[in-house]
């Protein structure tokens, strides 16, 4: 394998290990103790993870900082109460592939500020800029966690600066870094009990029912605003331009009369603390502004990597990438990525599709620039070119060689043109019998009127302005990609056509495709254990249910009817799948309250949602066995593991290790990678059933 890879599938690993490094011991077992036992006063906590007050004081404090730990204090009086995360405790696996998403999106930089902020939690502005571009003399806050160069080049370091704080500023933008706020330390029961009693009660509405309504709508707004942040809390965030602007020499006027914005303190003043605009007109982040890391739109980017995979599958690589383009343009649109909108088909489904992303065609323009090749991968065909006779009936072409004969009846055969016919329509110059020409748009009989002459002047001039219909029009190839996404069996997107107030926007239905994935996985895992024969048992009982109405039951024979299975191996096979949880069986006696075998009918369904949790239960156990495994094979050479990452020896492993120990190394690397393969492997399936 790649070093790249080998890089990408340890550094999850690494993590795992500094974090037993740097106590270990007190760290998991206040963080086992809370993930068992479930929400504890501190005192029950002392109790039951057998530890000193002081160590358990260390390891909160610790835990809490990387947001593992969440917590809440209601009065002053009253103790505090601790709950694990389990959830940011799960995102710990993700930290490589969220940093390889955004080394492919925005590069280095920006991929490396993602990891040091999932390694510490949350870390302010400051304290970050301090760690990367120390003072001489001293370390930054973050010295011991993050590595950086400890000689940074002093006259290039005010641009550098800038330049680390507009990407800081990009990352926010994107959604990809969010503002701490407090209710991230709070559990979301706790957090709704404080949006209650924050919010006031009193509310103008016709009924109590209304008033209650709207209660429970501002009280979702606030819950929401807290923990993806609010539009004024977006508003702290200045506009600041990628790369460093140039400051003005002295002497240089300004555009427009305008005067140069200076901050309320000079840059030496706020270098590491409070908000600076430099005279050049760039704006420096707050350096008070705490950051974390936003989950939620790190699963809509792997959604729509998983989308596009599809869709390449499915269709194509050139369609996939115009889908990749489409997809990003919509990514800033989304707060969250998955919705409790249940989704209809066809026209039920007109009111979701308002609240759903879409975009235009003419915001798709910059796809024509970026991929020359979309029409090499259509091979579209001049209609002129095609010869539509050949796709008549036989009958009917028969018919038309019979007329053409000598002596045939013309008249006789339908749908043919008598040679009378087509002298008339030859001499008349494509004209009918009203009289109107159809080149010229005018009446014969009125051509010499001489009272549409001054009211009616026709336009000779010709418009050579190709509609984007025709397949002249610059767009006409890009639609054409878009259309075979409409028309997929997927049904990728959905097609809003132009009218005389709105452009032509394409609709993006994530509710249905995330369905549409979920199947898609379910399915999958169906083959893998029970073979093609299940999957398509599998596919029929899932053929006509949708998120709104119940599964279809079968029972055995209509199952052998549509599935054309023998009865006996099919009955083998459902057996199998019901035991593994895949389908369900509903008993209806026909004789009332007695349950015999021969008056019983047995229905056969397919309960998506009780077999994704089902699904989902057995992927984190083997998660689990995987991470086991791992710590147990490294334990079997722990003493070689150790020697070589060493800061003296890391690198240079041919000079200070002996052949049976890097045999023993060499192994280690191969069973770590194949197994932190198949834990991002499983990962990619919990974001289907759990996430999207």
């Amino acid at each position: 394998m790649s070093e790249d890879y080998r890089q990408y599938v340890s550094s999850p690993f690494s993590f795992c290990v500094s974090f037993d490094k740097a106590a270990a011991k007190v760290k998991q077992r206040v963080f086992g103790t809370l993930a068992f036992h479930g929400r504890l006063l501190f005192a029950r906590l002392v109790q039951h993870s057998q530890l000193s007050p002081t160590e358990v004081k260390y390891g909160l404090s610790v835990l809490i900082q990387q947001q593992l730990v969440l917590w809440y204090n209601p009065e002053a009086t009253v103790q505090s109460s601790y709950e694990a995360d389990i959830h940011n405790s799960y995102a710990l696996a993700r930290c490589s592939k969220y940093t390889q998403l955004v080394k492919d999106r925005l590069g280095d930089l920006p991929s490396d500020i993602i990891s040091n902020v999932a390694v510490l939690g949350y870390a302010r502005v400051g304290d970050l800029t301090r760690t990367y571009f120390p003072t001489p003399g001293e370390q930054g806050p973050f010295h011991e966690s993050i590595p950086v160069d400890p000689h940074p080049d002093r006259d290039d370091e005010p641009h550098a600066v800038e330049l680390f704080h507009s990407t800081i500023g990009d990352l926010l933008r994107a959604g990809l870094l969010g503002l701490l706020h407090e209710s991230h330390f709070r559990p979301a029961a706790d957090n709704v009990l404080e949006a209650e009693h924050l919010v006031p009660q009193e509310y103008h509405a016709s009924s109590k029912k209304a008033q209650r309504a709207a209660w429970e709508t501002a009280v979702a707004k606030k819950l929401e605003d807290w923990k993806y942040g609010s539009k004024s809390a977006a508003k702290m965030v200045p506009p600041v331009g990628r790369g460093a602007k140039r400051a003005l020499e002295e002497g240089e006027g300004q555009p427009n009369g305008k005067k140069t914005k200076l901050g309320k303190q000079s840059k030496s003043e706020t270098h590491g603390a409070g908000p600076h605009l430099d005279s050049a007109g760039a704006g420096w982040l707050n350096n008070d502004l705490n950051l974390r890391l936003n989950h939620e739109k790190f699963s809509i980017l792997m959604r729509n990597q998983q989308l596009v995979a599809l869709v390449e599958e499915s269709i194509g690589p050139t369609t996939a990438k115009v889908y990749a383009k489409l997809l990003r343009n919509v990514e800033s649109h989304l707060r969250k990525c998955k919705t409790e909108l249940d989704f209809a088909e066809d026209n039920e489904g007109d009111a979701e599709l308002a609240t759903l992303p879409r975009v235009s065609t003419d915001e798709l323009t910059h796809v024509l620039h970026d991929m020359p090749d979309l029409a090499d991968a259509l091979a579209l065909v001049d209609p002129r070119k095609v010869n539509l006779s050949l796709l008549e009936h036989p009958k009917k072409v028969r018919k038309r060689r019979k007329s053409q004969e000598p002596g045939g009846n013309e008249a006789s055969v339908e749908g043919a043109v008598s040679s009378d016919e087509s002298n008339n329509s030859s001499d008349n110059n494509r004209s009918d019998v009203s009289g109107i020409d159809h080149d010229s748009g005018s009446a014969k009989g009125d051509a010499d009127y001489p009272g549409d002459r001054k009211h009616k002047t026709p336009d000779t001039t010709p418009d050579t302005t190709p509609k984007i219909e025709e397949p002249d029009h610059p767009l006409h190839t890009l639609r054409q990609h878009l259309f075979l996404l409409t028309e997929h069996p997927h049904r990728f997107l959905r097609h809003g056509p132009r009218t005389l107030i709105t452009s032509e926007t394409w609709v993006i239905p994530y509710p249905s495709l995330s369905q549409t994935l979920l199947h898609n996985a379910l399915l999958n895992i169906t083959v893998s254990r029970f073979g093609p024969l299940a999957g398509r048992l599998l596919r029929i009982l899932s053929s006509t249910a949708t998120a709104t109405s119940s599964p279809p039951k079968l029972d055995e024979k209509a199952l052998v009817l549509l599935s054309l299975i023998p009865q006996k191996p099919m009955r083998t096979l459902l057996h199998s799948m019901h035991r593994a949880g895949h389908i369900e069986l509903q008993e209806l006696p026909k004789d009332g309250n007695q349950r015999r075998p021969g008056t019983t009918s047995f229905y056969w369904f397919f309960d998506a949602q009780r077999m994704r949790r089902r699904m989902l239960e057995e992927t984190y156990k083997t998660m689990g066995n995987l991470l086991r495994r791992a710590r147990v094979e490294r334990e079997g050479v722990r003493g070689v593991v150790e020697k070589s990452e060493r800061t003296d020896v890391a690198g240079r492993e041919d000079e200070f290790l002996g052949d049976e120990e890097l045999k023993a190394l060499q192994e280690w690397r191969e069973k770590e990678e194949r197994i932190w393969g198949e834990v991002a492997r499983l990962d990619d399936l919990v974001a289907v059933l759990r996430d999207f």
